[in-house]
């Protein structure tokens, strides 16, 4: 079975996917020693499969694998400014997060792909469908089969649709007939890397995740505290490398309506989230991508954000939250955003803390607030 790109890409529009590229199953050898270098670095975060050689063999995944359809799926929609007449703090949400989930849409196009690719061949081949939720390095994958480059800020800019896409693979123990990789390079321009908050872009296509904001909105535990001044207003993801990168310059919205219904909004109030129950939760953001990481590590980052806003009329809200809410990561970075806040009644909260909370940790914090303030 050797489909050419054109047939496929009929194939492809047969189920309403725009971009899509096939490529070899071959290790991806040349990987290899990139990988080794971020464990010697210490740059591999825990959502990451340890084992290099099991990021680069789609045989692992699917015994017998000798092509990998790789598509892209854009999610990016027109972001529309929300005004808040009542002055309350608002947050910010990476736009992968703002609709449903693209795991399930990009999962679900595949399947859609791979079915109809069986139907038109006649092929009783084997498949697997992936996205985002493997070890295989899906956007070297999809760079050569021709969907897109690699920027410096190491996301996938797609040819069409920019960095804003969801990436996902097809592993078929099938021979396709492969893509050409695209020959146009990024413009290396640097503004990704000038525009890091806080640093992560060691140097072009080399990123320290540890240090990137969009990983630590969605790690779970304590919020280093070197990086919470540095997070602003975002309370899950982060988009400025790809906002200042003029490769996102005019390129068309998501034609996917899938993502039009914003169940987590680009710029929510920040004080509702803190009071938030487990139904609203599971009825909004639970079904986004944001929804994996849960309430509480979202909570966390709503509280960091409330105290990089500046707006001390939210001081007796997290005092509340200091003395009174039963988790004690949450009351630790409370006691951070009080002492960023300042003002006597944040002062009077931290004392307090400092004196009677019943978990060291946040007695520690409260006192180093209180402190330095």
């Amino acid at each position: 079975m050797r489909f050419n790109s054109e047939r496929l890409n009929e194939i492809a529009d047969s189920v309403g996917l725009e971009e899509v590229g096939v490529v070899s199953a071959e290790p991806l050898g040349y990987m290899l020693d990139r990988l080794e270098r971020r464990g010697i670095e210490g740059r591999v975060t825990p959502f990451e499969e340890e084992d290099p050689a099991k990021r680069i063999s789609p045989g692992h995944l699917l015994p017998g694998c000798r092509s990998i359809i790789t598509i892209t799926v854009p999610y990016s929609l027109p972001q529309k400014d929300e005004v808040d007449l009542n002055c309350r703090p608002r947050g910010k949400v990476a736009r992968c997060a703002q609709g449903i989930d693209y795991h399930n849409i990009v999962e679900k196009k595949a399947e859609d792909l791979a079915m109809a690719v069986k139907k038109v061949s006649g092929a009783a081949f084997n498949y697997r469908v992936l996205s985002d939720r493997s070890p295989l390095l899906e956007r070297e994958l999809a760079r050569k089969s021709g969907l897109g480059i690699i920027g410096e800020n190491c996301t996938l800019i797609d040819k069409k649709y920019g960095s804003f896409v969801a990436i996902g693979t097809i592993l078929l123990d099938e021979e396709l007939e492969p893509s050409s990789p695209a020959n146009e390079p990024c413009r290396r321009c640097g503004k990704c890397s000038e525009a890091c908050p806080t640093g992560a872009l060691i140097e072009p296509y080399i990123i320290n995740p540890l240090r990137c904001i969009s990983y630590l909105t969605q790690a779970s535990g304590v919020f280093p505290r070197e990086f919470r001044a540095a997070l602003g207003s975002r309370i899950y993801g982060c988009d400025i490398c790809q906002e200042v990168c003029p490769h996102n310059d005019q390129v068309p919205p998501a034609p996917y309506q899938e993502f039009a219904f914003p169940f987590f909004p680009a710029q929510p109030s920040l004080i509702p989230l803190l009071h938030l129950t487990r139904r609203e939760y599971e009825l909004t953001i639970n079904l986004t991508s944001a929804g994996w990481r849960g309430k509480t590590t979202l909570q966390r980052n709503v509280i960091l954000a409330l105290g990089n806003s500046g707006n001390r009329d939210v001081v007796p809200h997290l005092a509340r939250i200091l003395e009174n809410d039963p988790r004690p990561l949450v009351r630790l970075h409370t006691a951070w955003a009080l002492g960023r806040l300042g003002g006597p009644k944040a002062l009077f909260a931290l004392q307090k803390s400092a004196d009677k909370d019943p978990e060291p940790t946040v007695r520690e914090e409260a006192l180093f607030a209180f402190e330095t303030k």
